[in-house]
Parts: structure tokens; sequence; C-alpha cells
């Protein structure tokens, strides 16, 4: 996959955390809504904080890089 790879072609780990979390947290979402029937607000609300992790750690990655 050349989603998962930095600019100068190495693996980044951050993306595969960023990627395998949003898919967890998606199934998580989905199983709220099917099995625990939660409201839309309540959805709305779980959804954006599990994801605010995931965006926190990507966007908190770039500034803490050491550019040579």
């Amino acid at each position: 996959m050349g989603y998962l790879k930095e600019e100068n072609g190495r693996s980044s780990s951050t993306r595969l955390m960023f990627f395998i979390g949003s898919a967890w947290t998606m199934l998580i979402c989905s199983y709220l809504v099917v099995i625990k029937d939660i409201t839309p607000a309540s959805l709305i609300a779980t959804f954006t904080a599990m994801q605010g992790v995931w965006i926190g750690l990507k966007l908190g990655q770039k500034p803490m890089e050491q550019k040579k």
C-alpha cells in the first residue's frame, strides 16, 4: 500500500496506527448503532472523541519529527 509509506519511501508506523485506529473506531461505532441502538447525538460524540485521538496523533507527528 502506497498510503502507508512516507514521501521518502519508508514505512510509516504512525500512518499504520491511524489506519487501524480509524477502522477500530468505525467498528465500535457500528456495533453501538446496530446492537446498542444509541442516539445519533451519542454516536456523533463517541465517534468524534475516539477519532480525535487518531487525528491528534497524526497532527502531532510532523512537528515532533526532526528535519535533517
